[in-house]
């Protein structure tokens, strides 16, 4: 009996290794098949993938293109609409009485203390502001020999200074330091025009 189940063993075992075998190449052999019939489709995925790569290097190419021209006009728009020196002078002797006139921001004297963009002008001797351009005028300071003014630092904004009146003060705020020197220069040159050009009639007052 011993002798028989050790001659068993040999090819059992044996049997059992053949089977593993053909276990594995079955295996192997669907999963060939299964991929081969794959093959096509990977292969219109790989030439799609193709030309996916090439579309998205010329889109990024155009995106840089268009980001730099962007970049170009942001630059020549701020280029033509900053001010230059031409643009921020004032003229105290202006024909139309019109010393300067232009965009600035204005602190409301409300609990509030918001901010509103009026259209300021310097005009006979006085500092007025319009909502809109063919708004009536609203003035701020009557009388600007009877005013100072001077810049703000301590606010929380930039560029800002003040128009101060025996009555009241006006918190304003330039678009840049250049215009809010010229702004402030204008004002203490329409006061020095108005004391040049009616000083008796002021001191009577």
């Amino acid at each position: 009996q011993i002798n028989v189940l050790q001659a068993k063993k040999k090819f059992e075992i044996l049997d059992a290794m053949l089977s593993f075998m053909h276990a594995q190449f079955t295996f192997f052999q669907q999963g060939y098949s299964l991929l081969h019939e794959l093959d096509p489709y990977m292969k219109k995925l790989a030439t799609e993938l193709d030309q996916l790569v090439i579309d998205s290097a010329v889109e990024k190419r155009e995106m840089e293109h268009k980001h730099a021209l962007i970049q170009q006009r942001s630059l020549s728009f701020f280029q033509d609409f900053s001010y230059d020196d031409s643009k921020v002078e004032f003229n105290v002797d202006a024909p139309n009485g019109v010393v300067m006139e232009g965009y600035l921001f204005k602190r409301a004297s409300n609990a509030f203390k918001t901010w509103n963009r009026r259209w300021f002008s310097i005009q006979n001797s006085q500092l007025v502001y319009q909502k809109k351009l063919k708004d009536v005028l609203t003035v701020v300071v009557e009388d600007l020999r009877l005013c100072t003014v001077k810049p703000c630092e301590d606010i929380e904004r930039r560029f800002c200074f003040e128009v101060v009146s025996p009555t009241k003060s006006c918190m304003l705020q330039a678009d840049s330091e250049k215009l809010r020197q010229a702004w402030i220069q204008a004002v203490q040159a329409s006061i020095a025009s108005a004391y040049r050009e009616s000083p008796d009639s002021y001191y009577i007052e």
